[in-house]
């Protein structure tokens, strides 16, 4: 990381960042260039702070494709940006302000019934702020989910200097 001045290794500030962003954008790998797709998420972290993220979609399609043959991933989430003008544009140059957390790791389909549902709740609970009672079986069996087994990631910030740029 060039800016190691804004990089984040306090991991209540990363699950922060998790928490407060609605949007991954996950590069998977094909045979030429990287194919992104934005899309909304579910995470968690385990006692070690192995972090796994879920995402949903439809059962069947490219991005599904892609991963059954090769579910190496990158994947960028960020929140908070804001261009930041200076408040004297002659000595300083404008900024953008942001918070962020990006990473690799191995993504596999879930297939099964009941890892899907747990997927739901995990995307469920991030996304509205509560689980999902009672999903029926049909509707689990018909959504495609994504899991990936984070192996590393890192976050970064700019808070923006309020002595040297303009809050919006």
């Amino acid at each position: 990381m060039r800016r190691t001045d804004r990089e984040l290794t306090d991991i209540s500030q990363i699950k922060s960042i998790l928490a407060d962003a609605e949007v991954i954008h996950l590069g998977i790998r094909t045979d030429c260039y990287p194919y992104v797709v934005p899309t909304n998420y579910g995470y968690e972290f385990d006692t070690n702070n192995q972090l796994t993220l879920y995402i949903h979609g439809a059962p069947v399609g490219h991005k599904r494709d892609l991963i059954a043959e090769d579910g190496r991933v990158g994947f960028a989430i960020d929140t908070d940006g804001q261009v930041l003008n200076p408040k004297d544009p002659d000595h300083d140059t404008p900024s953008f302000k942001y918070r962020s957390v990006m990473g690799y790791g191995d993504a596999k389909l879930v297939d099964d019934l009941d890892q899907k549902r747990y997927a739901l709740q995990r995307i469920a609970l991030h996304e509205v702020g509560h689980e999902w009672s009672n999903l029926p079986d049909a509707a689990v069996e018909h959504v495609g989910i994504i899991q990936i087994t984070v192996n590393q990631f890192t976050a970064k910030a700019n808070p923006g200097d309020s002595q040297k740029y303009v809050q919006n």
